[in-house]
């Protein structure tokens, strides 16, 4: 017990130095994001993991690490490629990369690390560092005010008993405040606000970095007005395909940012007429010796005609400067608060405890900037209410911003009725396929099953007919095993039916029906339904056995001891959400079960999302757009 007393100082000591890795530890994980470097992105988990351990060790709480397990190596498929999604490699290593990134950057942990360097110089390192200040200012007293020993001498027994005797318990709130973010995430109410304020220092940290890349995105507008000019115009072609993976790019990073889809507008790739009898290849009025210029002249007069091309030019051009407007206030409010107030004001309130900061030479230039202006007991108050104001004004800023992308790089309405009369023809197609499909499985079960058994049943009664007279105890005997064949020829027509249209669904809902194969399901199901009417009978059909499927894979393949099944009616769509604690790694493109699944929902405009990451947990989510009955 002793021995933890005399000990808290120094380790406070050691935490807050290993803490003041965090200015390092930030600048990796800037770089390698901004060059791509997945070490240098990934080398703050090391440091960190050793702090989890120094932290469980001393200050009294457990830090497990929170990390989920790393993908594992691409297995190429049977012709020899890798896939991932709808994309193929003849290499493993470019998907392992991606896959990395993938792993590394939807981590929840990764953005909980990141807002824990952030603050832990400001909140964890005062609780660390206090038990040796207290220790170092009571041996400090006797020093500045050597005339008056009868005062500073209790002050200084009492300042460094203090140290001493409170350490282990300003070690633990250390350790309880490290456990908030480092831990694995648990619902709390510390964590719910420490969340809620990390939201709002999140969406200013992307407006900033929106308005980077927008100035970076100047240099494309401007590559692009240059191959523009004629003496360049044969570099075009290439200079609009980068462009448009600039802005697929900026695409998707905008609905991960703020929730808002921006589907590809351009047209579909023109598709090469066949070879005249001379071997030359006819576009417009030129003739082309090889394919390759053909296609190219092909694909310059299809984005020369494109009106995607057009916007995105304009996009180029314009977002530099809406990207800069939107994020002068929010991140300039907040870089200032947080900064320039509240981590200057801490770091100079540790520095008081030795030497008075206001004549200190050596105290960093940014403390004296920004507190010289702001009286030094109101800078916290000031820093925490101007951070929370830039935090929140920066959320609807940034969704600002992904509107306004959304009204450039969005398909206009003549792409959309093109791409929905295209998706109806291969919904249409798909729904003739899937019937199609059914009714031979239909066609199937009655000819191998409840025929063959009435075929068999008819033999027997023809034998039975001719035993009646010349040996009738045979003949009871064969009425005998007709009627067991006729009960299990009803029985499989039985199952059959319920395979076409179950009763529970169609007498009691797709609710009861759901919770009906959840009790039929091998593993523990948890339920959660809330739907105030029943949806059309096709689409409880669809969905009915889209959920059937779905606890099949799970009881195949997912080797899965829990599923949690949430079934709700929101937005005038029906969501269903089927999560397996599982393996993981499941992917609609390897196997026909869950491409089965979309076939069926597409015939509907519904929708099927896989979230399936290497060693779980796996959720699929299902929507179908409906209208419910009272």
């Amino acid at each position: 017990m002793f021995e933890r007393h005399l000990w808290a100082p120094l380790r406070g000591l050691v935490l807050f130095g290993t803490g003041l890795l965090a200015g390092p530890m930030l600048a990796a994980v800037v770089l390698g994001a901004l060059f791509g470097i997945q070490p240098l992105a990934q080398w703050y988990r090391g440091p960190l993991n050793a702090y989890r351990r120094l932290a469980s060790r001393w200050c009294g709480v457990d830090v497990p690490v929170p990390y989920r397990p790393p993908p594992p190596p691409p297995e190429p498929e049977h012709d020899g490629w890798y896939r991932h999604k709808n994309r193929l490699y003849s290499t493993p290593k470019k998907l392992s990369y991606e896959r990395r990134w993938d792993w590394l950057v939807k981590d929840p942990a990764t953005s909980r690390d990141i807002l824990w360097l952030l603050i832990n110089p400001v909140v964890g390192s005062a609780t660390a560092l206090l038990p040796l200040a207290l220790v170092v200012a009571g041996a400090a007293f006797p020093w500045y005010w050597p005339g008056h020993a009868a005062v500073t001498g209790p002050v200084a027994a009492a300042t460094g008993l203090a140290g001493f005797g409170f350490g282990p318990l300003l070690l633990h709130l250390h350790g309880r405040w490290t456990c908030q973010l480092l831990a694995p995430a648990a619902d709390s109410g510390a964590r719910r606000v420490l969340t809620w304020f990390g939201r709002g220092g999140l969406a200013a940290w992307r407006l900033a970095l929106t308005a980077g890349l927008a100035v970076a995105e100047l240099a494309a507008a401007l590559m692009h007005l240059l191959a523009m000019v004629p003496v360049l115009l044969w570099a075009w072609p290439t200079v609009v395909v980068a462009g448009r993976q600039l802005t697929s790019w900026r695409r998707h990073q905008i609905q991960e940012w703020t929730g808002i889809r921006i589907d590809r507008p351009y047209l579909p790739e023109p598709a090469l007429p066949p070879p005249r009898p001379d071997g030359t290849y006819q576009i417009g009025r030129t003739l082309y010796r090889t394919p390759e210029m053909a296609l190219r002249a092909l694909r310059f007069r299809q984005n020369a005609r494109d009106l995607a091309t057009w916007r995105d030019l304009l996009w180029l051009l314009l977002d530099p400067l809406v990207a800069v407007l939107l994020a002068a206030v929010p991140v300039a409010v907040t870089a200032y608060s947080f900064f320039g107030l509240i981590w200057s004001w801490a770091w100079a309130s540790l520095l008081q405890l030795f030497v008075d900061f206001r004549t200190f030479d050596g105290l960093p230039l940014f403390a004296h900037g920004f507190l010289d202006h702001v009286p030094f007991a109101a800078a916290p108050l000031i820093g925490v209410a101007g951070t929370l104001a830039g935090g929140l004004l920066a959320v609807p800023l940034l969704r600002l911003h992904g509107l306004w992308s959304w009204y450039l790089l969005g398909p206009s309405r003549s792409a959309l009725l093109g791409r929905r009369v295209d998706q109806l023809t291969e919904t249409r197609m798909e729904a003739w396929e899937t019937m199609s499909s059914e009714l031979r499985r239909i066609e199937r079960d009655l000819h191998d099953g409840a025929q063959a058994q009435w075929v068999a049943m008819g033999m027997k009664l023809g034998a039975i007919e001719a035993l009646i007279d010349q040996d009738p105890d045979a003949a009871k005997s064969m009425v005998g095993s007709a009627r067991e064949a006729s009960a299990k020829a009803l029985l499989d027509l039985r199952h059959l039916i319920r395979g076409i249209n179950p009763p529970v669904l169609a007498e009691r809902g797709i609710a009861d029906a759901i919770r009906g194969l959840a009790l039929d399901a091998p593993h523990t199901v948890g339920l959660r339904i809330d739907l105030p009417g029943r949806p059309e009978r096709p689409i409880e059909a669809a969905a009915y056995f889209a959920v059937s499927e779905l606890l099949t894979n799970v009881s195949k393949h997912a080797d899965a001891a829990r599923v949690r099944i949430d079934v709700r009616y929101a937005a005038q769509r029906l969501r269903i959400a089927v999560t397996d604690d599982g393996a993981g790694g499941a992917d609609p493109a390897k196997g026909s079960g869950l491409r089965g699944v979309q076939r069926r929902l597409a015939t509907f405009d519904g929708t099927l999302a896989v979230d399936s990451p290497p060693g779980g947990p796996t959720t699929v989510t299902l929507e179908i757009p409906c209208v419910l009955s009272s």
